[in-house]
């Protein structure tokens, strides 16, 4: 039974409404995150981003099809032939429709839109940011479009098992290169970070080394534009995706954060609960910044930081996913800042408490939730310094259980890399009674790359 106006006519399907709302025939007052009328029944909003689907390239006639002519035919054998089979359509406008998108990429943009957007968020909300924020440049940016079929193709080579995908993948990785290295002087500043921002992710979850230092292109993007172009809500989501980066990377490299965006960075539309979190990645940053200075500036700035995460651990919410995921970086924060600070780690009973506390609010967070993309970090950071064995197991099934859900290979490397330091750390104890080995440091030296933190 429809709704009804005032008017007694029922309400028209609208193109700007919640995805839920278009899919019922309702009218949307398209609050956000989540509209009224899904709040008032109950429903799942399936938040406002466009929505892909799949059609056949034969259209309705391919149904038409005597069955037996359809048993008869081969399935396509390989990855290339598999892409090509089908192609992608929209429901936003049929312009989009008949964007002349090869079927290829069609295949490759879908699983974006079903699968990977979901699993690469961090938002916690009804509304998906890279969907609301992202998605809707796909249409008008070749880049943007390479960048995105980039990371589908790695991610579906890992699902299928098909090597030869990685070969498409790369192909889209050079196609996003260079043509956005044509259109960075002409392209909306939007456009062109969040298409760095794509890229920095595909190689953080999927590649080891690309050779591109993805940061410095986004740091150059966000000072030529200027504050103003970034005072919107897909402005302050990029800015929050580069912040989480810059502080993950400089603890990888023990540099100082390349963008240094701190706590000055926007609250995300709809997250105002993740600024919390937010201060910790500007956090991050500065303790990484330590690793360069003298001696006296480290002290002062030990204490500074020390003093900040008494206070967060004072004020900050222990309760729901967001509070125990803050609680966690506090906790990784602390091991992270004595280790710079006096180069202090296990056996020292501190490092062992907040390592078993961290892993503590880790484990509290459901595998699925969204926020579990933040958790590398401190995973990493609580799992090489703990020494108890059921802790250790815990940070095994935990990492385990993220990429059964994810299928992600850096979520692998992160398993060895924590195995390997296991090692490095325990021989050291046994000859000295003693630990210095920085966990970061011990993968540097034998991986010669960073540790996945993302």
């Amino acid at each position: 039974m429809c709704e009804l106006a005032s008017s007694g006519r029922p309400f028209k399907r609208t193109r700007t409404g919640c995805l839920t709302c278009r899919e019922d025939g309702y009218k949307c007052d398209e609050q956000k995150p989540s509209c009224g009328r899904c709040v008032r029944l109950g429903k799942d909003c399936k938040g406002y981003g466009l929505k892909l689907k799949w059609q056949s390239p034969m259209g309705p006639r391919q149904t038409n099809r005597d069955p037996k002519e359809r048993r008869g035919r081969k399935a396509p054998s390989t990855a290339l032939t598999r892409v090509r089979s089908q192609h992608l359509t929209t429901s936003v406008s049929p312009r989009a429709m008949s964007s002349g998108i090869p079927p290829q990429q069609a295949y490759l943009l879908d699983h974006w839109s079903t699968t990977l957007a979901s699993l690469i968020t961090l938002a916690p909300t009804a509304q998906n940011q890279f969907h609301a924020h992202i998605t809707p440049m796909i249409t008008h940016s070749p880049p943007l479009r390479s960048a995105i079929s980039f990371m589908a193709a790695c991610h579906l080579s890992v699902l299928k098992d098909d090597p030869s995908l990685l070969n498409i993948a790369t192909q889209h990785q050079t196609d996003a290169v260079s043509s956005l290295c044509k259109t960075i002087d002409t392209e909306s500043p939007l456009v062109s970070l969040a298409t760095i921002v794509i890229l920095q992710i595909t190689d953080r979850l999927f590649t080891t080394n690309s050779g591109v230092n993805h940061l410095e292109g986004a740091k150059g993007i966000i000072e030529r534009a200027g504050p103003k172009i970034w005072a919107c809500d897909a402005g302050a989501f990029l800015l929050s995706i580069c912040c989480h980066h810059d502080a993950v990377v400089s603890v990888s490299r023990r540099t100082p954060p390349i963008l240094a965006l701190g706590g000055d960075v926007p609250s995300i539309e709809g997250m105002k609960s993740m600024r919390g979190l937010k201060i910790m990645w500007a956090t991050i940053g500065q303790i990484s910044s330590m690793c360069s200075q003298d001696r006296a500036l480290v002290d002062s700035q030990g204490a500074v930081i020390e003093i900040a995460l008494r206070t967060l651990d004072t004020y900050a919410s222990r309760e729901g996913d967001v509070g125990h995921t803050i609680h966690a970086y506090k906790e990784a924060a602390y091991i992270y800042l004595y280790r710079v600070w006096h180069n202090v780690g296990s056996p020292h009973p501190g490092t062992l408490r907040h390592a078993g506390d961290c892993l503590s609010h880790l484990c509290q967070v459901p595998v699925s939730s969204p926020l579990v993309s933040a958790h590398p970090w401190p995973l990493f950071t609580a799992a090489c310094e703990t020494i108890d064995g059921e802790l250790r197991d815990l940070a095994r099934k935990r990492v385990k259980a993220m990429y059964e859900v994810r299928h992600l290979p850096s979520l692998l490397r992160l398993e060895r890399d924590i195995e390997d330091v296991w090692k490095i750390k325990d021989k050291e104890r046994t000859s000295t009674g003693i630990d210095k080995i920085d966990c970061v440091q011990a993968i540097l030296a034998i991986r010669q790359r960073g540790v996945d933190l993302v």
